[in-house]
Formats: C-alpha cells, structure tokens, sequence
C-alpha cells in the first residue's frame, strides 16, 4: 500500500494547500485539509468493538459524504497527528482471567486504551481534535451514590503476551500494569478500575505508550493506584498527565459491584 507511514502519528507532515489527506485509523478516519490559513478536518467514529487492522497515512484522499466536520482559522503549515487521553471517566478493564495473587506476589499485564486524536501544528496549536473509538458506559459502585461511571473496555483490551501485544492495534495507547498484593490474605480480581488523567504519554518504536499503573492491594480489600512514571531514555514524552502526581482513588476490586449503566 502506498504512503504507508509507521510513525504517522508523531511525524510532522506538511499538507500541499487545497488537497484532502485521509489517515485509515484501525478502522476510523480523519481528513484534513488548509487553504492558507483555514484548516478543514472531518473524521468517523466508531464503537471500539468494530476495531480493524487498517493503518495507514496520511495519504491524498477526498473524505466521503456525511463526515463530521470542523473548522479552524491559524497560520501554519507543518502538522502532527497525536494520541492523548481526555476522558475523566476510568476505564473499566475485565482481566483476560481471574487472577488470585498470594500474599506479597505480583503479576503484569499492558491495558490498550482508545485515545484522543488531535492534529495539531508545529507550534503546538490544535486544529482538530476527535475520539475515534467509543466504548460502552458501566456503573462501579452498590449505588448510584457510592459509585462512579466508567468506560467499559473489552476483554481483548488487556494481555500478557507480547506476541498479542505486538499485533495490537497501532491506534491504541499501551499501558504497563502491575497488580501487587501487599495485603495478608490472597487477592482474586477479575476486573479493574484505571484513572488515565494522571498518565503522561510516550512514542516508543511508532506507538504510544503511558505510563506504568501500579494497582497495589491494601488491608480491607481496597486497590490503590499509583503512577510509575517512565524513564527510560529510549522512550520520548509527547502529553504530560493532566493531574501530576499519584491517584488517590481507591477502588473496591469485587466484581459484585459492576453494573452495566443500562440496568440502573
């Protein structure tokens, strides 16, 4: 296929005035275009479920019918595509199976989160940004007063297997998680609840990676969840979290208090 850009989405690429370029998004779509300084964008959405292996751009293409649209007026001429995340809601992530920890053992998986596409110029000002990815909504709670509304993700979402992890969709931003059970009696989890806001992002050999999540199991049966930020050199920082510093959120792992939105 032609145009094929591996790094597309950290790549400055700088569009000729008056033409369309499409980025095939695993799936979802973005177009842009600038005639001086009038930026025109449109894009899909799609339910992360109906995920594909399409990926490619940016490449010369007019957008089809119907799109999504936007418009934005700025001096420029390079832009770069990039991932970062805006939900303020945390992503629910079933385990690819039922996990029971001793006491003081560990294990590690890497969660797949859909991201926030945003074109943005060389002097960082946005033209555009869109969620490609949409994800069903789940209650975390006994009670719409105790509990709190997440982003469901699918099972395929979280893996082991760095074969799997390798074929993952490039769209996708990978997440290190280590769950760790500091508590006295063992720990079963099939499920967790994972803040994003205060993870930073990084390009590493063409994907976009976060931070490492920390879910440590405390006395009482509550998981705290700590940010580990990365440091290795290879790794480039492209979005600083939105909230620095570790989580305070503390979150109950029984799988009992999972209620789909729908049936409250």
């Amino acid at each position: 296929m032609d145009n094929v850009l591996d790094n597309f989405l950290i790549t400055s690429f700088e569009p000729q005035d008056g033409l369309w370029y499409g980025w095939h998004l695993n799936g979802a779509l973005a177009y842009l275009k600038r005639e001086g300084e009038i930026w025109q964008a449109a894009y899909t959405v799609l339910p992360l479920k109906d995920i594909t292996d399409e990926w490619y751009g940016p490449k010369e293409e007019i957008p089809p019918e119907g799109l999504l649209c936007s418009m934005t007026v700025g001096p420029g001429t390079g832009l770069t595509l990039y991932p970062s995340y805006i939900s303020e809601k945390p992503y629910l992530v079933p385990l690819p199976e039922k996990v029971s920890l001793v006491p003081a053992a560990e294990v590690r998986f890497t969660a797949l989160f859909p991201p926030l596409m945003s074109f943005e110029t060389e002097d960082n000002q946005r033209i555009a940004a869109f969620t490609p990815f949409t994800c069903a909504d789940a209650w975390f709670g006994d009670d719409t007063a105790s509990g709190f509304l997440c982003l469901s993700l699918r099972s395929s979402c979280i893996t082991w297997d760095q074969a799997a992890l390798c074929a993952a969709p490039r769209s996708l931003i990978r997440c290190p998680l280590v769950i760790r059970n500091r508590s006295k009696v063992p720990l079963e989890l099939d499920r967790l609840a994972i803040d994003t806001e205060s993870l930073s992002i990084y390009e590493h050999e063409g994907c976009a990676w976060s931070d490492t999540v920390a879910m440590d199991s405390l006395v009482g049966g509550n998981i705290e969840m700590n940010v580990l930020p990365e440091t290795r050199e290879s790794y480039r920082k492209i979005r600083a979290a939105v909230r620095n510093g570790m989580s305070d959120i503390f979150i109950r792992q029984s799988a009992d208090f999972i209620k789909n939105i729908t049936s409250l």
